[in-house]
């Protein structure tokens, strides 16, 4: 009865969003690539390379752009413990698709996840044939869920987060949570109070374990190639990487004003400094450029440098940047970084990779879906976080003139970043001993 209802109330709320949910994919582009995947219709060429099962098979969802770049370490790592295994890699968002798509190894095959109605969902499972499933972070679908316990496949949630607000969210839901929820063979938690949160909606306090967020693996140097080198771009519209330079990383509507703004006055003080915006979302560019227009910022797009445009003495202030994948090579250039969806908006953004770079980072007070790792830095001293867009004009005016700041600032984030690196060893190794029971 739980099960019918639950479907009964997704299909009603599938079909009274599927219009923003459309318009969402249309405005993202590539929408139209495998559509029909996430409604668990196959080509048959897909079907027959995949109907032979002559190994075992691993299924790892990972949502969208944040999840898949987690997933791609994770990867690496679960074919070093298992060279044999075969990966189906889901995504959900066509971002997230296409940044797997372009990094993926080749023997990874890669479709889109299923909407959560049970025949959608059997018909993933009767291509997929998977022998144990890796769910990121938070992706946990009830008929999803079931459909794995039913054919009695092993649900593993790493890298797993839950703040108070979800676990409070969850509770209300009663039974139909702790049905979904105790079918799950293992949660690798990112902190103490994620782990908590897992066992106060169900999971038996046996299969919950804190190992870390993998962000900080992530965080690197070896967990990416560098694909493209900032400090050649910015020559090329006569940047030099000794200017101070500003880097506004995932900025949502309403931060970029806002930075504008801030930019714009602190020029007075610092007629050098330059703006590197980096919006979450591609699709926002243009909202950006008629921003940046209005407020008589000269810009360029990041799509018209390349490596044929000729160095060019036109004083730009800021840069765009409207390509994907390449927000962590723009830290590496900065003398200040802001990590966005933390002054206007709820949730925050990844902190880590911008602590990596080496250079302090600022945020602002939203850090809901990152609230472990912005307490262990602003405990440690290793980030400086603003309440107001007042309080980032001040910290970004604080480091530009305070070079021994900055750099105290970036070393204490450094002992953060190495106090917490390994949580995908840690998690694998935990998979390995759940696979052997």
């Amino acid at each position: 009865m739980i099960r019918l209802l639950y479907t009964i109330l997704y299909t009603l709320g599938f079909v009274l969003m599927s219009p923003l949910f459309l318009y969402k994919m249309w405005k993202r582009g590539k929408y139209r690539e495998n559509f029909w995947q996430r409604f668990g219709f196959y080509s048959a060429d897909l079907r027959e390379r995949l109907a032979v099962k002559k190994e075992r098979r691993c299924w790892i969802q990972a949502v969208s752009v944040g999840e898949v770049n987690v997933a791609l370490l994770f990867i690496g790592a679960l074919q070093r413990k298992f060279p044999d295994l075969l990966i189906i890699v889901t995504t959900t968002t066509s971002t997230g698709y296409a940044l797997a798509y372009e990094r993926l190894p080749q023997e990874v095959e890669l479709l889109y996840f299923p909407q959560d109605f049970p025949w959608s969902v059997r018909r993933a499972y009767d291509l997929v044939q998977p022998d144990f499933i890796v769910l990121m972070e938070s992706e946990l679908w009830p008929n999803h869920i079931w459909t794995a316990a039913r054919r009695g496949v092993p649900l593993f949630l790493v890298n797993g987060r839950m703040s108070q607000r979800s676990e409070r969210r969850y509770k209300r839901l009663g039974r139909l949570t702790h049905s979904v929820f105790d079918k799950l063979s293992l949660v690798c938690a990112q902190s103490p109070e994620d782990a908590d949160n897992f066992t106060a909606i169900g999971v038996p306090r046996d299969r919950v374990h804190m190992t870390g967020n993998m962000k900080y693996d992530v965080s690197m140097p070896h967990a990416d190639v560098q694909k493209v080198d900032p400090v050649q771009l910015l020559k090329q519209i006569s940047i030099s990487p000794t200017q101070p330079i500003l880097v506004a990383g995932s900025t949502h509507p309403g931060e970029e004003e806002i930075l504008l703004d801030v930019f714009a006055d602190l020029r007075r003080r610092f007629p050098r400094l330059f703006l590197v915006i980096v919006p979450r979302h591609v699709e926002r560019t243009r909202e950006v450029v008629d921003l940046a227009r209005r407020k008589q910022i000269k810009f360029v797009l990041r799509s018209e440098i390349n490596s044929h445009l000729e160095q060019t003495a036109k004083p730009y202030d800021c840069l765009i940047v409207n390509t994907t994948g390449e927000l962590k090579w723009f830290y590496k250039v900065a003398t200040a970084i802001f990590v966005g969806k933390s002054l206007v908006g709820q949730g925050g953004q990844n902190i880590v990779e911008a602590a990596a770079s080496g250079h302090p980072v600022i945020f602002g007070p939203n850090m809901q879906n990152f609230r472990a790792i912005a307490r262990q830095f602003v405990v440690a001293g290793a980030c400086i976080q603003v309440p107001s867009a007042d309080a980032l004009r001040r910290a970004v005016e604080e480091l530009l003139e305070n070079s021994d700041r900055s750099r105290a600032i970036a070393a204490a984030a450094h002992r953060v970043i190495q106090a917490n690196v390994g949580s995908t060893t840690r998690s694998i190794e935990l998979i390995e001993k759940a696979l052997k029971k």
